[in-house]
């Protein structure tokens, strides 16, 4: 029975990066083969070789295999061209795309109980103009329990020790891995220790022999890989409030920041961290005020979307980021659109997911308004006194959960699209039940959207603040009002996305007919989905969000976006 699966990464996870070296050499006129048979030439002992064992930096690598290619240069009777530069054959190495069928083997094993290892023969790279899949190292330790790279550990496959090695990182015995590598050189000394091994040339033919050792569907499509949270920076800022937000933080690159919503948390947007910071994004993702490891003042007036529009700019501030994208779902996204009025000087771009833009009228009060013809929104008004739905919410949190985060319960769904029904639990009869959770299963199944480790990990958070801050975001109706009153004429101009999702009951697409005279630059995008989008439908909403982005920051396609 095998318990582990260990993967090379050049030929096997991404294209292979001799293809590069050997394009560049033959644009400089010479044999197909020669600028790679003299990283052979000489091994372990050569140039390429000290390189993967960390003994050079790529830059120190340079100057010593010019030295070996000039010499293999006169032995040939050629001539070294005037152009060669190893700056630009080493760039034309990591002129490579991800294998998206090879990433969904890995998660695919891992989310079978299976352990993974990324076992690569790499080099410290100190050249200071770094390529923008740079962020990709980091980002694949969210794919894999282990990761060895030749450079750190000082030697380089196909040398046993590092075989070994993978194995006790794992805890596992030969036996029970299996190895893939593009190199049948690699997988020799592997297979002599009694290891399992995978040529890969072609990577179905490979992955269809890794399913039938392995007993696990790894050609079926599996959602994007998700924020492990404790293999993230966890820091707090302090505010002019007095109070501290907490913030996970990934990547480089422009800021991006994701606002969640209720009943939510930071993890909220755990499949679209990684995905984003693949995509050449420094990602930024707060607990908002009254929710996680940020501070929950009990007082209903410490939530208006005034005071949390102003823990962001706290934020930005400490950080000395001048300005950021904000992305928001639910009542983040609120806060968002709030942040690209008010803030316009701060807001390089702003995205809404579900939540539209809703202009306000200076004359309507929508809390007055609300109590008179409620509809869906009739849940709010059950928010109002303080206490009451805290109870509720707090007596079985992990009840509470798993009831808000199936999909249908409160929305509409694929299935039944009729909406709300008068005597089904919904959220328009939610004062009439005398509870949100009323008439709904006391011990509700764990939602096919999530894990019970994931619900565990959101239950943790609201045991440490209960429900009060989160509630009193929704007894601020009419002192938002007010303040959005002032600018009531103003339009948000930055560079937004609205993404509705077609499935959502409450925040429907409907309710975003009013945003193009409002938002005037607009780009539109539909999910069929429900109100979870970012975990309903995260592939579709990363890869909208990635090339959202791409558009406002000009930049070309990202060969990694594959894995998002």
């Amino acid at each position: 029975m095998k318990k582990a699966v260990i993967f090379d990464i050049g030929g096997v996870i991404i294209t292979p990066p001799q293809s590069g070296i050997r394009s560049y050499g033959e644009s400089l006129g010479l044999p197909r083969h020669f600028l790679e048979a003299v990283m052979i030439r000489g091994r372990p002992d050569n140039a390429f070789c000290k390189m993967e064992r960390g003994e050079l930096t790529v830059t120190e690598f340079y100057s010593e295999y010019k030295r070996e290619v000039s010499a293999a240069m006169k032995e040939a009777n050629l001539t070294i061209p005037e152009e060669f530069n190893p700056h630009k054959m080493f760039l034309s190495m990591t002129d490579t795309k991800v294998v998206p069928s090879m990433l969904q083997a890995l998660l695919a094993l891992r989310r079978n109980g299976l352990k993974t290892c990324i076992l690569t023969n790499n080099y410290i790279n100190d050249i200071p103009d770094r390529p923008e899949n740079s962020s990709f190292m980091v980002v694949l330790r969210h794919y894999a329990d282990h990761i060895i790279e030749s450079c750190r550990v000082g030697m380089r496959k196909p040398s046993p020790e590092i075989y070994k090695l993978a194995c006790d990182a794992i805890g596992v015995a030969p036996s029970e891995a299996v190895f893939l590598d593009d190199i049948g050189l690699n997988l020799k000394p592997a297979r002599a220790m009694g290891i399992h091994t995978i040529r890969v040339s072609d990577p179905t033919t490979a992955l269809q022999e890794l399913q039938k050792v392995t007993q696990v569907n790894v050609f079926e499509e599996q959602a994007p890989v998700a924020a492990n949270p404790d293999m993230l920076c966890h820091s707090y800022i302090n505010t002019r409030d007095g109070l501290r937000i907490h913030f996970v933080e990934i990547g480089e690159g422009p800021a991006v920041i994701c606002c969640h919503g209720f009943p939510e948390s930071w993890y909220s947007w755990r499949y679209q961290i990684p995905a984003l910071a693949l995509a050449g994004y420094r990602v930024i993702v707060p607990d908002m005020r009254g929710y996680g490891d940020s501070s929950s003042p009990p007082e209903i007036e410490q939530y208006s979307h005034e005071k949390i529009c102003g823990d962001l700019i706290d934020l930005l501030d400490t950080l000395g980021i001048s300005n950021a994208t904000f992305i928001g779902h639910d009542w983040g996204g609120a806060i968002v659109w709030n942040m690209g009025l008010f803030y316009p000087d701060r807001t390089r771009a702003v995205a809404g997911i579900n939540t539209p833009f809703f202009p306000v009228h200076p004359e309507v009060n929508p809390f007055e308004k609300m109590k008179k013809k409620p509809g869906v929104f009739d849940y709010q008004l059950y928010y109002q006194d303080p206490g009451v739905a805290e109870a509720e919410l707090e007596k079985n949190i992990d009840r509470t959960l798993k009831i808000f985060y199936h999909v249908s319960i409160f929305g509409k769904s694929k299935e039944n699209t009729t909406g709300q029904v008068k005597d089904k639990p919904s959220t328009a009869n939610v004062t009439a039940r005398g509870g949100i959770l009323v008439g709904l299963p006391e011990k509700p199944e764990c939602p096919t959207l999530m894990t019970q480790s994931e619900i565990d990990y959101y239950v943790k958070q609201f045991k440490k603040t209960g429900f009060k801050g989160p509630l009193n975001w929704y007894r601020n109706i009419e002192t938002n009002w007010k303040w959005r009153s002032k600018i009531s004429e103003r339009k948000v101009t930055a560079p937004s996305l609205m993404v509705t999702a077609s499935y959502d009951a409450v925040l429907t697409p409907r309710s975003s007919r009013y945003m193009d005279q409002w938002v005037p630059n607009l780009t539109r995008a539909n999910i069929d989905c429900g109100h979870w989008t970012q975990m309903e439908k995260p592939r579709e909403l990363n890869q909208i969000l990635a090339d959202w982005l791409d558009k406002v920051h000009k930049r070309s396609s990202n060969p990694m976006k594959s894995m998002l």
